[in-house]
């Protein structure tokens, strides 16, 4: 795992063609302080995806670390992006100097 920070993101293959249109899309929507509601709907209508696409970009989003999903508003969930020192999993990265641990 490593720090997030837009090179890791851009080399990361955890993230398809859907979760990158997302990822921008909230980049003009959310922030990192308070959680904003929003409409898988909405954003399925703006951007021309399926909403079960974009409901699974946003699962992918939020299980790599980038954002965070808060409390819902009836039937609308509320994102916001993580807080600095989310990590990106992946197979294809190597570690943080700070999860190095030195051998027993």
């Amino acid at each position: 795992m490593v720090n997030l920070d837009g090179i890791s993101i851009a080399r990361s293959t955890i993230f398809g063609r859907e979760a990158y249109k997302i990822l921008w899309y909230l980049t003009a929507r959310l922030e990192f302080d308070d959680f904003t509601i929003l409409h898988v709907g909405e954003i399925s209508s703006d951007l021309g995806l399926k909403s079960q696409a974009v409901s699974r970009a946003l699962r992918t989003l939020i299980d790599s670390g980038l954002v965070e999903r808060g409390p819902r508003s009836g039937l609308h969930s509320s994102f916001r992006f993580r807080q600095a020192g989310a990590v990106v999993p992946g197979p294809h990265h190597p570690p943080a100097p700070s999860e190095l641990r030195p051998p027993n």
